[in-house]
């Protein structure tokens, strides 16, 4: 009454070359986006104008040319 299920040939082999092929695709691909990353946080580190201790210019407390009435 019940159909027989007919048994699944095994999967074919695995090439090594094909293995050691996308192993070495994979290990490229994350070097490239190890370097676009350290590519574009270097860029972010050029904007800071101040050092460690802060901003070392004194302040001008002066009037604004904006704020005068002469």
């Amino acid at each position: 009454m019940g159909a027989k299920v007919p048994k699944m040939p095994p999967p074919p082999a695995v090439d090594p070359e094909v293995a050691t092929k996308e192993a070495e695709s994979a290990a490229k691909l994350e070097a490239e986006k190890k370097k676009a990353i350290l590519l574009r946080k270097k860029g972010m580190g050029g904007t800071i104008l101040t050092g460690g201790e802060g901003v070392t210019e004194e302040v001008q407390t002066g009037k604004s040319v904006l704020g005068t009435y002469t």
